[in-house]
Formats: structure tokens, sequence, C-alpha cells
């Protein structure tokens, strides 16, 4: 592996190039997709692009690689590149490509950032710094701009971690002072906040729903979309929910979500990534492994999520039945 500090440095190439794909007025499913890992650990670029193209094929919107699905965390620049190199060549530029830049010093997410422009990203997918969170506006701001002076790319503000929510009227600030902010994605189980969101900011910065037992709500809601685990695990089902509400059907998309929260309650713990994947295999999809230290669920707890597939109709052999790819 080479060392990462290669891609400080940003040379002139690098600010011109990049994905032309514009996620200005991005909305839909956006999967933030599973990354693969074999045996080595190290990532499976054919069984990533395998899965981008299923998720294609499910007809969603954009795909994040390398977020906290995506065990986006601890990835060094050259993996998260990668990544979205494979990715962007397996769906042909057929829809946008983003990157989760999970980091905790502007230096590093300068790193991921430059590297995922230069494997040709449309956009990013921006949490606070993680270690040390904050919510000081002077903070989140240095944060941000580094990243969108040093990329050229279009950000997504990802509101995840719970005890640094950033409140609307810190993003108010960093909208008005950095551009290039495109939207902002709500998580941390807070629907509040994602209505507060949408009551602030409809019609002017894309909102998107990242509460996974909460997404058919968050539609009915008026979310853009959604950058969900429950996206990344049922693609083609969160796509059909979506679909319902939009045409009024609010008893299909009811069934479709009464159908998938149950299997979201038993991943939805702090070993979510292996857990994902290992519903992610149970549907049929090679999943490969999670990386170390994760191990797969054992126990009750694989248990549980094959119990909550099956009773959902959402197991492969199930799959098939409903004409489900």
């Amino acid at each position: 592996m080479t060392n990462p500090d290669v891609h400080v440095s940003l040379p002139p190439q690098v600010r011109g190039g990049g994905c032309t794909t514009d996620i200005t007025n991005l909305a839909g499913v956006i999967p933030p997709m599973i990354t693969p890992f074999g045996d080595d650990d190290r990532i499976d670029a054919e069984a990533l692009a395998n899965e981008a193209v299923f998720l294609k094929n499910c007809r969603v919107n954009g795909i994040v690689v390398a977020g906290s699905m995506g065990e986006g965390a601890g990835m060094s620049p050259d993996e998260v590149g990668m990544a979205v190199h494979a990715v962007v060549e397996a769906v042909d530029g057929s829809i946008p490509v983003l990157a989760g830049i999970i980091a905790d010093t502007s230096r590093e997410a300068v790193r991921l950032s430059v590297s995922a422009r230069s494997a040709g990203a449309s956009g990013l997918q921006v949490p606070p710094p993680n270690f040390a969170p904050s919510t000081d506006v002077r903070v989140l701001s240095a944060y941000y701009r580094s990243i969108a002076e040093a990329s050229g790319l279009p950000l997504i503000i990802y509101n995840v971690i719970p005890w640094a929510q950033v409140a609307v009227e810190s993003l108010h600030q960093l909208v008005s002072e950095i551009r290039g902010i495109t939207g902002v994605k709500q998580s941390g189980r807070n629907i509040h906040a994602l209505s507060a969101l949408l009551a602030f900011f409809r019609g002017k910065l894309r909102v998107y729903s990242a509460i996974d037992d909460m997404v058919f709500p968050s539609f009915v809601l008026g979310a853009d979309g959604t950058i969900s685990g429950t996206a990344c695990v049922f693609p083609a089902e969160t796509v059909q929910m979506r679909e319902a509400v939009e045409n009024g059907d609010y008893a299909t998309a009811r069934e479709i979500h009464e159908r998938l929260s149950p299997v979201w309650r038993e991943i939805d713990h702090p070993d979510f990534p292996s857990r994902a994947k290992y519903a992610v295999s149970l549907t049929g999809r090679p999943a490969g492994r999670p990386r170390l230290p994760l191990q797969w669920p054992n126990g009750d707890a694989a248990a549980s999520i094959e119990q909550a597939l099956i009773r959902g109709g959402l197991r492969a052999g199930a799959l098939s039945e409903r004409g489900i790819a």
C-alpha cells in the first residue's frame, strides 16, 4: 500500500478533473453501499463492482461509496479512490457516485476527498469530525471549507453524530459561507430534526433521510430522498416505496415499510456494517466479509436477522417468488 500522504499535495490536474455528473438536484434513493472485503482484509473490487451493477439495475438514483455502511472509517485515501473508481466504471456514468469522507482532521479529510475526486466521484458525503465532534460553527466552517476548496466537489453534510448535531441555524451559516454545499443528510434517529430541516430548507437545499425505520414517513414529509442503510440492503423495495408515495399509494408504501423496518431493527446495533452484510448475503447477493475487527453476527443475532427477513418475505427464495431479481 502506498503512503497516504501522497494525496496531501494538490497537483493542478486534480483541481480541473473529476466526474461531471451534477448532484445539485440529486433526489430519490441513493444507497450507501457495502464494501465487500476478502479473507485478506482487502477490498474485493470485483464483488464491489457487481454490487454496484445490482444497485444500478434496481433503478437507484445514485450511490455512496465508503460511507459508514461501507465501513469507510479507517479506509486510506488509496482505498477510497480505488473503491470509487471501481463503482464509477461499473455504473458507466449512468448515475452519480459519491464518496463518504469520514475523518478526524481537515488534513485527513482533504487527502480522502482529493483521492475521491481523482477517481471520478461526483460529490462527497461528509459528517463532522468524528473522534472530537464539535457544534462550534467556526470549527465546522473551517472543516467543510477545507474539503470544498481542496476537492472542488459538491458536498452533502451528513448530520449523524447524536451529541453533535449541526443545528438549522449553523447549517444556514455554513451554506451561506461555503459554496458547494448542496444537501444535508439527517440521521441520528431524529425525525424531529428532519422535519425542522424540511421546514427551513425546502426548495433551497436538498434534504435526505437516513432514519432507517422512518424512511416511509420521511417520504411522506417530503424528503428529497434517502441515503440510508435500508436503501443499501433493500434497494428495489425502497425504490418501490418511494414510487408508491409519489403516486399517492400509501397503503402499498406502508406495507413495504412494515416488511423492512423489523429487519432494520435487528441490524441497528453498533456492529451494523457486519449485520447489514449478513442481511445482504441472505438476500442472495455476495457481500464479502466485514473488515476486521468486525465479525459476522452469530447465535441469536444471526438468527434474529434471518427470521426478520423470512417474516418479511425478503429471504433469497422469497424474493424470487415475488419476482425481484
